[in-house]
């Protein structure tokens, strides 16, 4: 029986909350309002738009069981790297100089 009450009132809670969303959303967004929302996907169960069925069949997909390794070897950019090593090093390097000339009795080395 209390299941049944936790149940009834999480499903109250779910109501007053889309309810109160509802009356939140503004004049001009009431053709997108949560409640409208709801309401054409409640509408769209029986009779699914374009939109609706290119979701449902993307969804219907299956998975594909791929390893990291076999993932990172077919993925694997020949090019540039988009972190170089002596741009870091000379970043580095500027931003030591600028703290040892705040710091007073420090140099850079």
């Amino acid at each position: 029986m209390a299941v049944l009450v936790a149940i009834l009132l999480a499903v109250l809670v779910a109501a007053a909350v889309l309810v109160a969303a509802s009356l939140h959303a503004s004049a001009q967004d009431r053709r997108e309002s949560p409640l409208a929302t709801f309401r054409s996907g409640w509408a769209g169960r029986t009779n699914p738009d374009a939109d609706q069925r290119a979701a449902a069949e993307a969804a219907a997909v299956a998975p594909v069981d791929l390893s990291l390794a076999q993932f990172l070897r077919e993925t694997v950019d020949e090019g540039e790297a988009y972190l170089q090593v002596d741009d870091l090093a000379a970043t580095l390097q500027r931003a030591k100089e600028k703290a040892a000339g705040v710091l007073p009795g420090h140099r850079a080395r």
